[in-house]
Formats: structure tokens, C-alpha cells, sequence
């Protein structure tokens, strides 16, 4: 969506907000008025049918006072159909309203009395039937109804617990009749306050309307600032301003236009981080090369200087490397310096270790944090790695294999010292180690010794080696 179309959509966004408020306040005010209506006229649907019911129980409930006057036989069997007809009919009146009367209630007590009342009905009127039998016998007989037959007619339990259980019907009914007056005074109470729900809504839709707008307007605002300040610096984290909820909520348009950005910014980051990388490593060894080897140097330097360990350097020379050339050719010994840079770094393990090619055959082991004794073991250990590698090397006045020589120094880095004194230490180790005790060794530059006159010589040993 363009951004004219979506300020548009703004606008009616919160005009529509507003109108929604508004109905919705006048619809909550009239939803609430009509459920207390519709709960008002359910109460007095309930009302009205249990005063119904209680006056057609009031008549079904025989009169047993009328029992105990003198007559015949026929006018007995006349009162007991007629209690019993009367019994019927409600009891079918009550089973027509019994399920209304307690869908629209919902009170188990009023179920409760209901069922009771429809039980016990049933249970006088077989009383009755029973008696209107017992009657009919002794009238075919021609013999008096027995005492003992009204006697126990009139003694059932079950009238006097009609009689009861319709006095709480009546009480349920009075407790109906005064709930509807209250509903009618919720129901006027809310047609007052129908106009300020109305009121409320509008003010609220006013409210959220604006925050909208201004949410929206600050959705194009604040990715334009950030845009803004990538520009001015985009050496920052690209990855992570992409990455902003700023940016993901931008409109369309101006969030292409900040990822179209910060794609090219990150383009050009990783070519820069290629380049650098290619700027510092050698592209015949694949390790370090004398770029790297002195931004290395002046950074272990530094630490060296913050944290107070020693530091120590390895500077290696193949021996007769020209030799070997002019032998095998230019082809061959590219690959014997690349097996060279290998041994060198399965020897040099810990990552702060750094391997450089700092010449044509002349490589550079930076070990921080190693005093001299680990770094002088080093040094050994390469060269006992080339021997038992006996690369054959057969115009080597030395031996019959490409074999180095290694000057190790290690120094304190001090405030008031220079980081090259390290550098000519082990190279003068390395060039004595050359010129005057013989190469295929390792020669170590010992702190506060003239090298010129005082050098500790550790000659390799050189073991026995079939060539092929």
C-alpha cells in the first residue's frame, strides 16, 4: 500500500473508530437494558405460572373435613371421582409447565418443590382410587364403607405434605414477586445511564482513534530516522538493525528502501571482511602472512604489556630451500612450504596461537602467554614433526630431507621496552643458529644474554631416516 493510500487509510481508520465507539456504547447500553428486560419478563412468566399453580393446587388438594359429614355410599364415590379428576387435571397442568417452569428458573430448589409436588400428587390420587375401590366393593355387597378405610384415606401423610410443600411454593412465589420488582428498577436504572455508556464510548473511541493515528505516523516516522542514522554511520550492526521491530513494522515502501540499504551496507561489510582477510593471510600457505604477523604482534604486545605474561616467538628457516628449487622446481617447493605452514600449525594447537609467512621460506610461530621453556619444546617438536615427515630433499648438504632451522626469544613486554627487540632476538637466534652452529636445530635467545658471545645451543638431534 502506498504511503498516500495508507495516510488515507488513517483518516477513515479513525473515523471508523470513533462511529464504532459510539454504537458500541449506545449498543452495550441497550444490550444491557434488554437483558434486564428479558430477565424481568422471565420472572414473571415464573410468577404468574406459580400463582397459576398454586391456585389449581389449592382446588386438586381434597378437602378432607367434607369426608367426615354423614351420607350414602353414592355421595362418597361422587366426592372421591371428583378430588380424583381434580388431581388428574393437575397433575397434567403441572407436567405442561414443569419444564418451562424450570428452563426459565434455572433454581433447583424450585425443581426440587415442582417434582415433589407432582410425586406426591400422584400418590394421593392413587390413595383415592384405592378408597373409591374399597367403596364400590362394600356398596356391591350392600354393607356400610368401613371406618377403618376413611380412617386411613384421611391419615395419608402425602395431603399433609402437599399441603407444605405448597406453602414454600407460595413463599418461591412472594420471593419471584420481589425479585421482578428489583429487575424493574435495574431495567429503569439502565435506560438512565443508556446516554453516558454512549458518552463513554465516544470519548473512548476519540482516544483510541488518536493513539491509532499516532501509532501509524510513528510507524513512517521513526524507520526514516533509523534509515537517517545508518546513513550517517553505517559501520553499524546491519544484521541486528535488520533485524529491528522498527523496521519489520515499517510501511512497504520504506522498509524495501531500508533492507535495500542495509543489504548493500552488509555487501559491503563482508567484501571488506573478505578483503581484510585475504589482505592478511598468504595465498600459498593459507596461514597468516607478515601483514597479519604485525597487526598480531603489536596486539599480543599490548596485552602482554595489560596482563604481565610472557610472550614468545618462533622464527623458522627452511634449510637450503633454494637448493631444493632448483632441484624439484618452483611447483614442488609451493608444495613443500604448504606442508611446511601444516606441520607448523598441527604443532601451534591453541587458538591464540599464530602461524605466519612472514618471507619466501621463513615462518613466525607468536605464542602469548608461553614462557620460554613451552616455546623452546615447540620449536623441537616442529622439527621432530618435519624428520619424521622426511621429505626427501636430495641436494641437502645436511641431511637427505627438508629439515629447519629455529630461533625462539620470549620476553616480558615491558612499557619501556620495543616489541622489535623481541623480533631481533629470535632472529639473531635464528641467524647464529644458520651461520655458525650449524643448521637442523633450534638455538634460544636467553634474556639479558649477549647473543654475539653467550648463545645456550640446543642442537636437534638427527635420527636416522631410509630414503627412498
Amino acid at each position: 500500500m502506498g504511503l498516500r493510500r495508507r495516510l488515507f487509510a488513517i483518516q477513515a481508520t479513525t473515523l471508523a473508530i470513533v462511529t464504532v465507539a459510539a454504537m458500541g456504547g449506545w449498543a452495550l447500553s441497550s444490550w444491557s437494558s434488554h437483558r434486564v428486560s428479558v430477565q424481568a419478563r422471565r420472572v414473571a412468566f415464573q410468577s404468574d405460572s406459580l400463582t397459576h399453580l398454586s391456585f389449581k393446587l389449592l382446588q386438586a388438594v381434597p378437602h378432607t373435613g367434607q369426608y367426615l359429614l354423614p351420607g350414602t355410599p353414592t355421595q362418597l364415590l361422587h366426592q372421591l371421582d371428583s378430588d380424583v379428576e381434580g388431581l388428574r387435571g393437575f397433575g397434567t397442568t403441572l407436567d405442561e409447565q414443569l419444564a418451562s417452569l424450570t428452563l426459565a428458573s434455572g433454581d433447583p430448589a424450585l425443581h426440587r418443590e415442582l417434582e415433589a409436588i407432582r410425586l406426591l400428587t400422584v400418590q394421593v390420587q392413587r390413595n383415592l382410587e384405592r378408597t373409591a375401590v374399597e367403596v364400590r366393593a362394600a356398596q356391591a355387597r350392600q354393607q356400610p364403607v368401613p371406618i377403618a378405610v376413611l380412617e386411613s384415606m384421611l391419615s395419608d401423610p402425602a395431603i399433609t405434605a402437599i399441603r407444605r410443600h405448597g406453602e414454600v411454593l407460595a413463599t418461591l412465589q412472594r420471593k419471584l414477586d420481589d425479585q421482578r420488582d428489583t429487575l424493574k428498577r435495574e431495567e429503569d436504572q439502565a435506560l438512565r445511564t443508556g446516554f453516558a455508556f454512549w458518552l463513554t464510548g465516544l470519548a473512548l473511541g476519540w482516544l483510541v482513534g488518536l493513539l491509532f493515528a499516532w501509532r501509524t505516523a510513528d510507524r513512517i516516522l521513526h524507520p526514516l530516522l533509523q534509515l537517517e542514522k545508518l546513513m550517517q554511520a553505517p559501520g553499524e550492526d546491519v544484521n541486528l538493525a535488520i533485524q529491528s521491530s522498527t523496521i519489520n513494522h515499517a510501511p512497504s515502501e520504506i522498509g524495501s528502501l531500508i533492507r535495500s540499504f542495509l543489504k548493500l551496507v552488509a555487501e559491503g561489510q563482508e567484501l571488506t571482511a573478505q578483503l581484510k582477510s585475504l589482505a592478511s593471510t598468504d595465498g600459498l600457505t593459507a596461514v597468516g602472512n607478515r601483514r597479519r604477523f604485525d597487526e598480531g604482534f603489536s596486539e599480543e604486545w599490548s596485552r602482554g604489556l595489560r596482563s604481565g605474561q610472557p610472550l614468545s616467538l618462533l622464527i623458522l628457516d627452511v634449510d637450503h630451500f633454494k637448493l631444493y628449487n632448483d632441484l624439484y622446481g618452483h611447483v614442488q617447493g609451493d608444495a613443500c612450504l604448504k606442508t611446511v605452514a601444516d606441520v607448523i600449525r598441527r604443532q601451534a594447537r591453541r587458538s591464540s596461537d599464530l602461524v605466519c609467512r612472514i618471507g619466501g621460506e621463513e615462518f613466525a610461530v607468536l605464542l602469548p602467554d608461553t614462557a620460554l621453556p613451552e616455546a623452546t619444546q615447540m620449536a623441537h617438536d616442529i622439527l621432530a614433526a618435519l624428520d619424521a615427515l622426511a621429505l626427501v630433499h636430495g641436494s641437502s648438504p645436511v641431511v637427505g630431507w627438508i629439515t629447519a632451522s629455529i630461533g625462539v626469544a620470549c620476553a616480558i613486554p615491558q612499557h619501556d621496552d620495543s616489541p622489535s627487540l623481541l623480533m631481533e632476538r629470535a632472529d639473531q637466534a635464528l641467524y647464529i643458529r644458520k651461520d655458525r652452529q650449524g643448521r637442523h636445530g633450534v638455538t634460544v635467545a636467553e634474556p639479558d644474554v649477549d647473543l654475539a658471545t653467550e648463545l645456550e645451543v640446543e642442537a636437534a638431534p638427527i635420527s636416522p631416516v631410509t630414503l627412498g
